[in-house]
Parts: C-alpha cells; sequence; structure tokens
C-alpha cells in the first residue's frame, strides 16, 4: 500500500504512522514541523491550501490511499485550509484514482438530537430564523464534508469526537495539566457531552478501515458518552493531579457550543475489529504522571 497521511505531524497523524503496516510506503505530509523520522516513511513538505502543490505531491508519489488528517486552528485559516484544502485533497485523490479517508467531526451537528448516525447530514450554513448552535470550526467542518463529496466520487467521511492520549498529551489535555498547575480556575461543563477516543485506538481503526471495501460516512468515536466535566475529573485521576480547582458548571448562554454530541457507533462495531476503549478503562489503566 502506497499511503500519503495529511497533517502527518499534528495529533491524529502522529499516531497514525505508528500505527501503519511497517511494509507500507508512507509519505507524512506536513507543512511546517516536520514529523519525527521514522525508518520506514518519508516527510514531505504539502500546503493543502495550495491546489497546485497538492495536485503535484500527489502526481509525483501516486499513493492508492490518502488519510486527511490535517487541520487548522486558527479561525482565519478555517476556509482555507479546512474547506478548500479539503477539496483540494479530494480532487487529486480523484484524479489519480486514489481511496480517500477524510477526517470529520462531530461538532459538524448542533448538539440538538439525542443521538446522531452516518444517515444526519450536517447543516453547512446557517438556517434563518433558527439559533445557530455550530461553531466557526463545525461550519467549516461541515462546509469541507460537502466540499469533498462535490469533489470525490467515493470519499470515506470519519466523523470523530474528542481525541486524547498521553504519549505525548493531546492539545485539550495540554490545556488542563498547564491550568492545573498554574493554579487557575477550571470551569468544565456538565451539559456538552461526547464520545472520546483514545488516539492509539483511532488510529488503529483507520489502519482496518482502510483495507475494506467501504465507502460513505462512518462513526469513529469512543464508547461512553460523557460531559467534559466528567472526563475531565478522569483526566486527572490517570495524571495523578488534584482535580479540586475543577469546577462543574452548565455552559454559558453567549457560548454557542452544541451541547449533545453522542454519534452512534454500530456501524463501525459491525465493521471493524477494533474496540475502542472507554476513558474509563483508558484513564484507569494509565498510571501516568504529566
Amino acid at each position: 500500500m502506497r499511503v500519503l497521511i495529511t497533517g502527518a505531524s499534528g495529533y491524529l497523524g502522529r499516531h497514525l504512522l505508528d500505527a501503519l503496516p511497517a511494509d507500507w510506503e508512507t509519505w507524512a505530509g506536513y507543512l511546517r514541523n516536520a514529523p519525527a523520522p521514522r525508518p520506514t516513511v518519508q516527510s514531505i513538505t504539502l500546503d493543502i491550501a495550495d491546489a497546485d502543490d497538492v495536485r503535484a505531491v500527489c502526481q509525483r508519489i501516486r499513493p492508492e490511499l490518502i488519510i486527511h488528517t490535517a487541520i487548522a486552528r486558527e479561525p482565519d485559516r478555517f476556509e482555507a485550509v479546512i474547506v478548500r484544502g479539503s477539496a483540494h485533497i479530494a480532487s487529486a485523490a480523484a484524479a489519480i484514482g486514489a481511496k480517500l479517508i477524510h477526517l470529520s467531526s462531530d461538532i459538524v451537528f448542533d448538539g440538538t438530537e439525542s443521538r446522531y448516525d452516518e444517515n444526519t447530514r450536517p447543516v453547512p450554513e446557517p438556517v434563518p430564523g433558527q439559533q445557530d448552535r455550530l461553531t466557526a470550526h463545525g461550519r467549516a467542518k461541515a462546509r469541507a464534508e460537502q466540499a469533498v463529496r462535490a469533489s470525490h466520487p467515493d470519499p470515506i467521511i470519519v466523523r470523530t469526537s474528542l481525541i486524547y492520549g498521553f504519549e505525548p498529551l493531546d492539545h485539550a489535555t495540554t490545556w488542563l495539566v498547564a491550568g492545573l498547575k498554574e493554579g487557575k480556575p477550571i470551569n468544565l461543563f456538565t451539559d456538552q457531552v461526547r464520545c472520546p477516543i483514545y488516539a492509539p485506538d483511532l488510529a488503529a481503526s483507520l489502519v482496518e478501515l482502510a483495507g475494506l471495501p467501504f465507502s460513505g460516512v462512518i462513526n469513529l468515536v469512543g464508547p461512553t458518552a460523557i460531559n467534559r466535566y466528567n472526563f475531565g475529573l478522569l483526566l486527572c485521576q490517570a495524571l495523578g493531579l488534584d482535580p479540586v480547582p475543577i469546577m462543574a458548571t452548565p455552559t454559558p448562554p453567549e457560548n454557542n457550543s452544541p451541547r449533545n454530541l453522542i454519534l452512534d457507533d454500530a456501524l463501525a462495531s459491525s465493521l471493524l475489529t477494533v474496540r475502542p476503549r472507554s476513558p474509563e478503562e483508558v484513564c484507569h489503566n494509565a498510571g501516568r504522571q504529566p
């Protein structure tokens, strides 16, 4: 298998590079910071916001599979990277007949339903007269899904949830640890419910999915729905941190983040042998210090 990973120096990208079979011919695409060297991986600069660069790289290395994990955290780059960048990747993959796995998110939904399965379509633009419960990031991810469908005839769109891990710490957990070490009061919301997935489990699921004759949308999430506050307590337990400074609060009215984002994982459970672990199992067995 010849595979290109976009965003290979990002959090999920690094875990994917660790999970890929050694006999796969792998290119690790990155923009600024090259991933750590690995014997079976070739690093390659790739600016997904540049359609010509994406096309040239894909034509040169001609991967059979592209796993698109690249993201942007800066709001002023959401459109260029998340939306148009995803379209560039999808178009280039289609041009060379490559299989495409596009990483999406639960934040494409507004959190007003009790559960979301693969048949639920995001609403990429606000609906007039209705309260908008999507963040700018969520809107961009929803438009990216739309762009990928328009640019590739048979993509795999993976919707996932909070991706966490300990080696190294993920972005949100790093923020939590830093706040606790600095003695800052931390508010974690009791009414925002998601299905966190342990990064090594997600990476293993994606590798297995790559080998299956599947296309369409699939939810790859952890098996447990948990609110942000209780999830924070589990992370503190795993890291040996005192959770006392953490305050359980509802989401402020001015915060338009979606509240209930439970993705149904029945399809993944029927297709994959990988069984993602619950946060309780992962954190109880972690025993690591920050």
